[in-house]
């Protein structure tokens, strides 16, 4: 019985941590990104040097945030500090706050959710080098 109870114990455990989501959500089309330098976790830096209306570019950045991979443990931020804070806005008036902790040429990067600093999603070597253009890096 003890057994039984176990296993069904972790069949739900581990069920539940697969449902959990992997990627990024967006919450409608992208109508607006707008992109200052970071002050650190925990706040959005509202001093923008360039925002970016529909068009190519936040077409070329949706395909990045669509194509982000979670991090399955808490994000370390003693290490990596955001260099970035983006304000996304949708078509439909909703927005999202996100830091950006950019990877070097050839290296991943991470989108972290302002006001949920623990988890991260990871963005491709490949990706990042068109992060980093669009960042003019």
């Amino acid at each position: 019985m003890f057994l039984l109870l176990f296993l069904s114990f972790w069949t739900v455990s581990l069920s539940a941590c697969e449902s959990q989501k992997k990627e990024m959500t967006l919450l409608d089309n992208i109508s607006t990104i707008s992109i200052s330098k970071s002050n650190g976790y925990g706040g959005l830096n509202e001093n923008y040097f360039i925002s970016i209306k529909k068009d190519e570019l936040t077409s070329k950045f949706e395909e990045v945030l669509k194509d982000t991979k979670g991090i399955k443990q808490n994000v370390d931020l003693t290490n990596d500090k955001p260099e970035y804070d983006i304000l996304i806005r949708y078509e439909n008036g909703e927005t999202h706050g996100l830091h950006l902790v950019l990877g070097n040429e050839g290296e991943e990067s991470t989108f972290i959710y302002i006001g949920n600093e623990k988890n991260g999603y990871i963005v491709s070597a490949e990706k990042t080098n068109i992060l980093r253009k669009m960042l003019d890096e």
